[in-house]
């Protein structure tokens, strides 16, 4: 039995029903023996007066839901505090003063109002209006606290997904299918061209160094990008040979615009990745802006990699982030060319 009563006792829902029950019938029991502290007091009358405070506590709560949605705290918290102190004191009122109109109307000698009535309705009105100005206030404080509480939530949750997506790039440049066929690159390189070897540890090292410095970073330059990005399709051009070109036309002040780091690479990798690449299949990735307010990044479609399942993860990644992190959305256009809009950003 003390089982079942802590778990219905520890059950939100039922915290605040009996929370709003016990407030409102003490508040509503201590104004009737305020009203008539000179007089005799009834015990029924009492009991009456209570349950008419669990009313008011239950219209109080559940109107402020109805209030916020046309008069939100965010927006105007002044106006909003003065119209629920009205609201509450006005509905109050007439909810108090219908109910002692009818008890008295009910009762064969009227105890509440048979001495002074007038004495009686002022001692209400102060108390109603006073009780509305303090719960207000309260509720403010309430509601900005859990306000507040539900942003800290909501940053760190934002901070964590954004996490998971830069680890998810992060993951996606140092998988070991990369380093494995940049090692057999490298291995070959060393019996036929010493000096093209050397530039290609070189490129590797830019490479890897600049994911692990800019890894924390949520945006990085266009310009930093690029630099990075021509690293790495030095990397993969060694591999496939000319048939792999890279043709880079951005004006100088989009140097200088962000993205999220790895976008680039990212792109280049998922056209290498879904393209034959041959003398005979010669895959073009053209980097531009084409239309204002984006970065461009379009290749060419040639023979279609066998065995190769488009999940777009790279590409949900990438729009994830753009989302995440500027509040704007990639576009992705795949016609006789393959095209990703990104937007720029200041």
């Amino acid at each position: 039995m003390k089982l079942i009563s802590e778990a219905i006792l520890y059950q939100p829902t039922m915290r605040k029903h009996l929370g709003l029950f016990f407030v409102g019938f003490l508040l509503g029991a201590a104004t009737y023996g305020f009203v008539n502290f000179s007089g005799f007091q009834h015990v029924h009358e009492m009991v009456l007066s209570g349950l008419l405070g669990v009313v008011l506590g239950y219209v109080a709560h559940f109107s402020n839901a109805r209030i916020n949605a046309f008069l939100p705290w965010q927006k105007q918290p002044g106006f909003r505090l003065l119209m629920g102190v009205l609201f509450h004191f006005g509905f109050g009122a007439l909810l108090v003063f219908g109910a002692l109109w009818t008890y008295g109307k009910l009762q064969a000698v009227p105890s509440l109002f048979s001495e002074d009535p007038n004495d009686v309705l002022a001692k209400i009105g102060i108390l109603l209006c006073c009780t509305a100005v303090l719960y207000n206030i309260f509720y403010f404080a309430i509601h900005s606290y859990h306000q507040y509480a539900k942003g800290q939530v909501l940053e760190l949750q934002l901070e964590r997904k954004r996490t998971q997506l830069q680890l998810s790039a992060l993951k996606s440049q140092l998988s070991p299918h990369f380093l494995f066929n940049s090692m057999n690159i490298l291995s070959s390189l060393f019996h036929k061209d010493i000096g093209m070897a050397e530039s290609f540890i070189r490129s590797l090292g830019d490479s890897y160094q600049y994911v692990l410095n800019k890894y924390d970073d949520p945006l990085v330059t266009v310009g930093e990008e690029l630099t990075f990005v021509e690293a790495y399709f030095f990397l993969i051009r060694t591999r496939f040979g000319d048939g792999l070109t890279l043709d880079v036309q951005l004006p100088s002040w989009v140097l200088q615009t962000r993205m999220p780091p790895l976008t680039l690479q990212m792109l280049v990798e998922n056209a290498v990745k879904h393209n034959v690449v041959g003398p005979d299949q010669a895959l073009e990735i053209r980097l531009g802006t084409p239309r204002p307010g984006a970065l461009s990044v379009t290749n060419n479609k040639t023979m279609k990699r066998p065995n190769i399942d488009s999940l777009e993860i790279g590409l949900r990644n990438i729009g994830a982030r753009y989302e995440l992190l500027a509040r704007k959305s990639i576009e992705v256009i795949d016609t006789q060319d393959f095209t990703v809009h990104l937007p720029l950003i200041p």
